[in-house]
């Protein structure tokens, strides 16, 4: 009968010992609001590479430069852009998004756009369940979040202090199309920064009575992250 009992309490435990989806964030927005103090921007290096798939074909964008954040905004300064595998002077893949977005819509800037820092939808946004799982090898709280942008879900080390390994968001686009942004992080003096982002827009368009789907996708690495 002892023996009984002792089994099932090893068996409840881990059940016991889950925290709930408010505690893990609200201790990760804790941590971070504590490393920000008199930080007042960020820097990164970025090499990113952005695709477009429609009906005209593929185009490739690769560009390397430097990310900075400044009150949460992200700047880009890039030092080398190619377009097919052929060099363009930077200025002219400053000005991609735009050109894109008069393609297929707004996604063709949206994709361009840098990672935001975590704090932006985590900061706000209502969890409303925990789950345990593991993120790259790690076990972690998985904790869903009802965000305005869409449905999101985020990673963290199960701990007293818990680190964000990655966040993910979904959702839909108007007609029929899809998002994705997948972001992976890297803890720097206790800020959990972008280390890897992966986007992907499906844009609907009707060209000459047909109907197509034209594909974007961005995959950027950050590294190098500097505090200011």
């Amino acid at each position: 009968m002892r023996l009984a009992l002792a089994l099932l309490l090893l068996v409840a435990a881990p059940a016991l010992a889950q925290p709930s989806a408010s505690s893990v964030v609200e201790a990760w927005r804790a941590d971070w609001r504590q490393a920000a103090q008199g930080v007042a921007g960020i820097d990164a290096r970025e090499e990113a590479e952005w695709t477009i798939d429609g009906p005209r074909g593929r185009t490739v964008v690769e560009a390397d430069g430097r990310i900075r954040y400044t009150r949460g905004r992200p700047e880009r300064d890039l030092d080398r852009v190619r377009v097919n595998g052929r060099d363009v002077p930077p200025d002219r893949g400053r000005g991609q998004g735009q050109r894109w977005q008069r393609a297929v819509g707004p996604a063709g800037r949206e994709v361009h756009a840098p990672p935001p820092l975590p704090v932006a939808l985590l900061g706000s946004a209502e969890p409303d369940r925990v789950e345990a799982d593991r993120e790259g090898g790690v076990a972690a709280w998985r904790v869903a979040f009802d965000a305005r942008v869409g449905r999101a879900e985020a990673w963290f080390t199960r701990s007293g202090a818990p680190r964000l390994l990655r966040l993910r968001v979904e959702g839909d686009r108007p007609r029929g199309g899809r998002f994705t942004h997948d972001v992976r992080y890297a803890r720097v003096r206790g800020l959990d920064l972008p280390a890897r982002s992966q986007t992907t827009f499906t844009v609907r368009q009707r060209r000459r009575l047909r109907n197509y789907l034209v594909t974007l996708r961005a995959d950027a690495t950050y590294t190098d992250h500097t505090l200011r």
